[in-house]
């Protein structure tokens, strides 16, 4: 599931609007009304601006706003997006009230964090205070099952709806149980699942399920999920993309190259992956073998520097599976270099020993990345956090609070 599609759409539009600017910031919240301060909480989440966000909270503080729900209820939002989910636990648990969308706001952010238990122990403890679960609630619930792999659980939740709380499922409830199944590579039963359902598969079900076939190599299901999705969205990258990355995984290169050409001969795009990284209040933005940053030098310098440590401790780089032999031989070493790379380097670099490496990517980190990452959190004694196209990854002394999965 993509929780933060749209806070990458948002990050241009916030940053030209000058939501980035501290100045106007607190000339806004100088206004004393609740409703620019909620919007400019979800400006700072969609960047995922922790410093902002904590200027925005000193803010509402001094102006007497902290006690209003509604405002407390942006500001757990606003923690769980900049990834700070103990800011977020904090704030929560410091509300004199709470209403069904501070509970939401909660279970939501520890879903998106990876914390599953935590959430379905908030989510039993809503029901217990009397708080009557609704369909965002369920989201965020079966959300958290998935990205822990409560699968048992999970399908426990979902038949709860009716039978407990008579809501009825919408698609993106059903789409949770396709990727609680799928991820948990139960992709017959993903399969099944979506084929039985009363309501009309939408694009998001089956990018869901051939994502997971992605991942777990399966072929025949993932060309049943493509062939379904390309017809809902034909120009849609992200679908090619998948589909090429299935093709290469399973060494069907031939297969592999014409979904590129098809792609290319339907005039659709791809979205090149992205990382940034905030170091003293500018944006910096890394593509995969990027050399136009001006301190290019240093940073590839010290990413040698990383490799060289991380290979003496064990780690090594993974295959790169989407190219074959002969193109691996054939290619540019920098196409290896990803951009989360990039940005974790230069912010190790740029940042106080103190402040965590807090990085946004705009697609799934790959398994490689998110292994160096680990080997790095762990020789560099630092906190790194990475908020994917997916969830967030906390990476501390050598482990990721996603226990690898995701």
């Amino acid at each position: 599931m993509e929780f933060f599609k749209l806070g990458e759409q948002l990050h241009n539009l916030v940053h030209k609007q000058g939501f980035s600017s501290e100045t106007h910031i607190c000339n806004a919240l100088d206004s004393h009304k609740v409703g620019p301060m909620r919007k400019h909480c979800s400006a700072a989440g969609n960047t995922a601006n922790i410093k902002q966000g904590k200027q925005i909270h000193a803010r509402i503080i001094k102006t007497g706003y902290d006690s209003e729900i509604e405002v407390s209820n942006a500001l757990i939002t606003l923690y769980a997006k900049c990834g700070s989910i103990d800011d977020a636990k904090q704030e929560f648990l410091d509300m004199p009230e709470k209403n069904e969308v501070s509970w939401n706001a909660m279970i939501a952010g520890y879903s998106q964090h990876g914390y599953g238990i935590e959430a379905i122990d908030l989510f039993e403890k809503m029901k217990q205070v009397g708080v009557t679960p609704n369909h965002v609630t369920l989201v965020g619930v079966l959300s958290a099952c998935s990205h822990v792999g409560l699968v048992d659980e999970g399908l426990g939740y979902f038949h709860s709806m009716s039978k407990e709380y008579g809501l009825l499922p919408k698609p993106e409830h059903y789409a949770c149980v396709v990727d609680l199944l799928a991820r948990a590579g139960l992709l017959c039963r993903a399969r099944k699942f979506v084929e039985d359902m009363p309501i009309e598969p939408d694009a998001m079900i089956w990018r869901t399920l051939l994502s997971a076939c992605a991942v777990h190599k399966n072929l025949d299901i993932g060309e049943f999920a493509a062939h379904h999705l390309l017809k809902l969205e034909p120009e849609d990258s992200a679908s090619y993309v998948l589909l090429s990355n299935l093709y290469a995984v399973s060494n069907k290169w031939k297969s592999r190259d014409q979904t590129r050409q098809m792609m290319k001969e339907r005039g659709v795009r791809k979205e090149p992956a992205q990382s940034w990284i905030e170091v003293q209040k500018s944006i910096h933005a890394f593509f995969v073998g990027d050399r136009l940053h001006p301190m290019a030098d240093k940073i590839y310098e010290h990413l040698g520097h990383l490799n060289k440590r991380a290979a003496e401790i064990g780690y090594v780089q993974e295959r790169y599976s989407l190219f074959s032999d002969v193109e691996q031989g054939q290619k540019d070493p920098t196409v290896y270099i990803h951009s989360e790379k990039l940005a974790i380097a230069f912010g190790l670099l740029s940042l106080p020993s103190a402040i965590p490496v807090r990085v946004i990517k705009n697609l799934r980190v790959c398994n490689d990345c998110h292994n160096w990452i680990k080997f790095v959190s762990k020789i560099s004694n630092r906190q790194i956090i990475v908020r994917d196209a997916y969830r967030f990854h906390h990476f501390e002394g050598g482990s990721c609070s996603c226990s690898d999965y995701w």
